[in-house]
């Protein structure tokens, strides 16, 4: 459009500038943005499986010979691992406080405390349980050191209630402890049972009352 005509028309007059400008952006070349997805973590940055670590360290603590029976477990399914776990967890708590109660109930409990060693496990279920017996009120600091200090004789049982319930657990603990052989044994051979029976079923209902939620 002339430029006089513009001027009539109100309209402004593309100059010499504008042409230019537009030259210089038809001239440039495209660019375009580019979107990077995020690389997939390396497998040594995933979080390694609860269960298998678990397993992995409790078999590290075990003696060699008993290793045998937790070594075929890395290769089962994770149900299997998870239900081991499971069952060894209940063939320790149930052994331990059926103990205690017939020690306690019961008018007879074996003398463990006169063990020595630098490491046993009448002394380690003493330490253990001392503690938590203290902090629930149950028992005494007196009550504990007299058990760590195999002190507690025939009379000091009698007399003082906090001293006998310490020596209880400490008690039932080194047995429970004794028992681990027979204890593996079983919660090795029961985990297919237990996995398929109990553990299965209960994760699935769970899992669906979860997604229901």
């Amino acid at each position: 459009m002339p430029p006089q005509l513009s001027q009539l028309l109100g309209m402004p007059s593309r100059g010499p500038s504008v042409l230019r400008y537009l030259r210089l952006v038809r001239g440039q070349p495209r660019t375009t943005r580019a979107f990077s997805t995020p690389n997939p973590p390396k497998t040594s940055q995933l979080k390694p499986n609860d269960s298998l670590s678990r397993l992995r360290r409790f078999n590290d603590r075990l003696p060699r010979f008993l290793r045998a029976y937790t070594t075929p477990l890395f290769g089962a399914p994770v149900t299997h691992v998870t239900s081991f776990l499971i069952l060894h967890e209940i063939t320790a708590i149930l052994p331990l406080f059926g103990l205690v109660g017939a020690f306690h109930y019961g008018a007879w409990m074996p003398d463990l405390s006169s063990e020595t060693g630098e490491s046993n496990a009448f002394d380690e279920g003493a330490a253990r349980f001392g503690r938590w017996l203290k902090k629930k009120g149950w028992v005494d600091e007196a009550d504990v050191d007299t058990v760590a200090e195999h002190g507690a004789t025939g009379e000091t049982r009698v007399e003082r209630a906090g001293v006998r319930l310490v020596l209880e657990f400490a008690t039932a603990y080194a047995i429970t402890k004794a028992l681990m052989p027979a204890r593996l044994a079983a919660s090795v051979w029961a985990t297919p049972w237990f996995a398929r029976t109990v553990f299965t079923p209960t994760a699935n209902l769970a899992r669906r009352l979860f997604k229901r939620g």
